[in-house]
């Protein structure tokens, strides 16, 4: 047989019987998800008041199947709850949150708690109860989730704070971590979406580390078993959303949560959720979550992942941060007398506005950029920039606003009562001319082509 044909059928083998790890338990997770996901949680900001309710609610379901304690309470006054599921002498620590504008894994713990609660009775909850004392703390740092900020009121990075314990937050988590003297932790966090996988355009849509525990990145039993329990997960995303999971860098931070509680002697496994493309409030991340942790208790508890090899873990790929929200490439760019061609990388940064997270433009980049790649991308090589102008009249109808829109005005000096405008805005002076602004890109015949407006890429037909 050709040697190349020996080896392919070899890979072909390892990676199917590998991949046959998948249970019917993570299956079902996934499959029946929508029976189970709470309601109320379709955007990314979750208000702590809000959250204390909807888990209530959740919690009511099962009153005697599950323990809840306050733990401590915020800077700022704010309960911090754990729930508490299952009579194994396996003690499994979950958190989210310790980020405040990192909530995806706080939706799915609600919503696995749902599972739970509707299930109690059925043999694959009660196996799992059996085995494993499972502990859930669904928001660690509830002041800066009520502002949408990553720090909490005193505005440090709980994350950071595994020494000095100077936070509330970070006593309450050691302390717990500590008490229980947790087997396995799970640190679950969001990271940028601007991350991808090595040396592809995907967007690393889930990302973990089997954190350090020393500078040297030394081996020891609970953090091999952490990367090999993350490799067994690996092929789970390898299935719903393939070639779209990294693998975080684990340099050692002597002050992380995450490094200390492997240091302390927990087997501990970081999720941290990237980006979905045309998801930004991360509903699919959200299922994700819920379907891994779901997963992950029931590796543990059957042990399904001990016998992947600890060197699988390697292999995931890592992350790399190549990617913008918006990638315009080579367009021309008019600059002392001539035109440049450059690419343009534009991120849309997050604004909390009480109800909802909004985006705000920002220019990011310019000029080579062909290593990078956007969730959206738009080639521009014949296409010029040419910044708005101000019609000095009224707009009278949308064919009206279509033409002027073509012939490059966005602002308007003169409101008409008849007509309100659906794009162009007033201006009663000239607009600045910034790449950070709204601006027109324009083809060889000055026919404008495409309005770039507050982040988004609008054809004008």
């Amino acid at each position: 047989m050709d040697i190349l044909k020996v080896i392919t059928l070899n890979l072909f083998c390892i990676a199917f019987s590998y991949g046959q790890q998948i249970s019917s338990f993570t299956e079902q997770l996934y499959n029946e998800y929508p029976k189970y996901k709470v309601e109320g949680f379709s955007n990314k900001k979750v208000e702590p008041e809000f959250l204390q309710k909807r888990l209530g609610q959740v919690l009511s379901k099962a009153p005697d199947f599950f323990d809840t304690q306050v733990l401590g309470y915020s800077v700022e006054g704010r309960p911090i709850r754990m729930v508490s599921v299952g009579n194994g002498k396996v003690d499994v620590l979950m958190w989210s949150q310790m980020h405040g504008n990192e909530s995806t894994a706080t939706r799915s713990i609600v919503d696995l708690l749902s599972f739970f609660a509707e299930n109690k009775k059925k043999k694959v909850v009660n196996d799992l109860m059996q085995d494993l004392r499972i502990h859930f703390i669904p928001m660690l740092n509830p002041d800066g989730a009520s502002r949408w900020i990553r720090e909490n009121a005193i505005g440090i990075d709980l994350n950071r704070d595994a020494l000095r314990l100077i936070a509330p937050e970070s006593r309450v988590l050691k302390r717990v971590r500590d008490s229980l003297n947790a087997d396995y932790g799970f640190n679950l966090h969001d990271q940028s979406r601007y991350y991808n996988v090595e040396r592809l355009s995907n967007e690393a849509s889930i990302s973990f580390l089997a954190t350090a525990f020393d500078y040297e990145k030394s081996s020891s039993a609970g953090r091999d078993e952490a990367m090999q329990l993350i490799s067994y997960l690996y092929q789970i995303n390898q299935k719903y959303i393939p070639n779209h999971t990294g693998r975080y860098n684990d340099d050692f931070e002597p002050r992380a949560f995450g490094d200390n509680i492997q240091k302390w002697g927990t087997k501990l496994i970081l999720i941290e959720t990237g980006g979905f493309k045309d998801d930004p409030e991360k509903n699919l991340g959200r299922k994700l979550n819920y379907v891994l942790i779901g997963s992950a208790l029931e590796a543990i508890q059957k042990g399904l992942h001990k016998s992947i090899p600890v060197g699988q873990y390697t292999k995931i790929p890592r992350n790399d941060r190549n990617l913008f929200d918006l990638k315009i490439e080579k367009v021309q760019k008019w600059v002392n007398g001539s035109y440049y061609t450059v690419d343009l990388g534009y991120y849309l940064e997050e604004a909390d506005t009480n109800d909802e997270v909004k985006y705000m433009v920002k220019l990011e980049d310019q000029g080579d950029l062909s290593t990078y790649s956007g969730y959206r991308n738009l080639d521009a090589h014949e296409l010029r920039i040419v910044f708005p102008k101000v019609y000095r009249g009224k707009v009278k109808s949308s064919t009206h606003e279509k033409s002027l829109l073509r012939k490059g005005f966005l602002y308007f000096s003169r409101v008409s009562k008849k007509y309100q405008s659906e794009i162009m805005k007033q201006a009663l002076e000239e607009v600045e001319e910034s790449l950070e602004n709204a601006y027109f890109l324009f083809n060889n015949l000055n026919q404008s082509k495409y309005l770039f407006y507050n982040g988004q890429i609008i054809e004008i037909q």
